[in-house]
């Protein structure tokens, strides 16, 4: 036995890479990425999704997410430098958004939320920028598509560099299609160098999210249990009879309304795992706590769970996720959205001239810099938070464009509207703040002057 465990163990500079038997359970893979996913990829992807549709918790999680990030549907603001010629992308653009699906099921945001939410639960997903006689379309390709039989990394022909070429699919009938890699994107998070292909975001947090379910599972199941017997009644006769009876002669099966038992002489009931109930909570909370780490998301917004925090704590946790909802923003703008705009607008420039193709082939820096109102975040302590913005304003840190911007907002629609607004209080007499605070102004003068010159007299 002692011959046995030392051969387990040996010596190491490093304390994590020794070799123990508590260590043995290690996977020590150095290979490239998709040599160790490659066997795995499918599974998780499948647990996951099962996870997503039955679990509470996880599904939470994901609408927060989507929630923070998408949102209603994040707007184009076009930034050429031509305020007409910004318009009128943005105009055509959002006409698109209703009509860009190749399917006619949905519209841009709803691909907004679909795109980032199948690449959370299951790694990646594939967007084909299909060019009609009606103009761009976008058709969306769940990972099982992909036809993992071709090309030289599941389903992905690429060149000597390593840059895709062709993807390879299989349509409903199991036809394989292949498509020139310029038409399409496949959306997931790059983590190595080595890898080609995403993997399911709960890979960190399965295990520990089946064993919350199975857990919970059984304590409710232990609870009902118990909640059923409620009373037994022994008796020392072998036929197990029992001369307590009702009025009218018979047995008696409830007390109560709750079950009763007859047991034989020498039977009793056992009952197990009467305390599986003491450390529940406890247990829920440090697995939503895993969980939620997992998936780099506060435990606060992952459980919606505020009473255990002061003001200072709840603050800080909601920095920390917008911080994290800021990234995921940053990575679905360079990675899809300016993605979809630069196809979409190259089609418009050669179908209907929205901009002169010499021109706009030229100098196509100038156009393709596109920016995005997000969501409009909620405040903790909006005082506090506009105050701290105008100070910001005032050192020069900031803009109101991009204050604006954070907000989900178009600095341009914002003072566009409040110019109409003071256009109809002057139509209607309705004097503005700025007028009446003046008017006070004229008017204190006046009786400042008044008292003077009757002082004077």
């Amino acid at each position: 036995m002692f011959n046995f465990l030392s051969k387990l163990t040996k010596r190491a500079f490093y304390q994590g890479a020794k070799k123990t038997g508590a260590n043995r359970d290690f996977w020590n893979a150095n290979s490239p990425f998709e040599d160790t996913a490659v066997n795995e990829r499918d599974t998780l992807r499948a647990r996951a999704r099962w996870l997503s549709a039955n679990n509470p918790i996880m599904g939470n999680i994901d609408n927060s997410y989507v929630t923070n990030v998408v949102g209603k549907g994040i707007k184009l603001q076009a930034n050429t430098g031509d305020t007409d010629l910004d318009d009128k992308i943005d105009k055509r653009f959002k006409a698109w958004s209703k009509r860009c699906d190749l399917t006619e099921e949905l519209n841009f945001f709803d691909i907004q939320k679909m795109i980032f939410s199948n690449r959370m639960i299951d790694g990646e997903i594939f967007i084909y920028k299909k060019i009609t006689k009606d103009g761009l379309k976008l058709q969306l390709l769940e990972a099982d598509a992909i036809d993992d039989s071709e090309g030289e990394n599941n389903g992905i022909t690429r060149n000597a560099n390593g840059k895709p070429i062709y993807y390879h699919f299989l349509d409903k009938d199991n036809n394989k299609i292949k498509i020139k890699a310029k038409h399409i994107i496949n959306y997931f998070k790059k983590e190595r160098p080595t890898q080609f292909r995403g993997v399911s975001e709960y890979k960190r947090a399965i295990i520990d999210i089946k064993n919350f379910s199975s857990f919970q599972s059984s304590t409710v199941q232990n609870a009902r249990a118990n909640a059923e017997i409620a009373y037994t009644i022994e008796t020392e006769r072998e036929n197990g009879s029992f001369n307590a009876m009702q009025d009218n002669g018979e047995e008696i099966h409830d007390i109560n309304g709750l079950m009763v038992y007859y047991l034989k002489a020498g039977e009793k009931i056992n009952k197990h795992g009467n305390d599986m109930g003491k450390g529940f909570d406890e247990f829920i909370t440090n697995s939503v706590r895993m969980i939620a780490s997992a998936r780099s998301i506060s435990y606060e917004l992952a459980f919606k769970d505020y009473s255990k925090v002061n003001f200072a704590s709840s603050r800080a946790s909601i920095i920390q996720d917008n911080k994290k909802f800021d990234d995921e923003q940053s990575h679905l703008s360079s990675y899809f959205l300016d993605n979809v705009f630069q196809s979409w607008l190259e089609v418009e420039v050669l179908r209907n001239g929205l901009i002169s193709p010499v021109e706009y082939f030229n100098n196509k820096d100038d156009y393709i810099n596109p920016k995005w109102s997000f969501p409009r975040r909620i405040w903790v302590d909006p005082k506090k938070e506009i105050d701290a913005i105008e100070k910001e304003i005032k050192l020069n840190l900031t803009t109101e464009t991009d204050v604006a911007s954070q907000m989900g907002l178009d600095y341009e629609d914002i003072l566009a509207k409040k110019q109409k607004e003071l256009e109809l209080k002057k139509k209607y007499g309705i004097k503005t703040d700025e007028e009446i605070d003046l008017n006070l102004v004229l008017a204190k003068s006046a009786n400042q002057n008044g008292e003077k010159n009757e002082t004077e007299n």
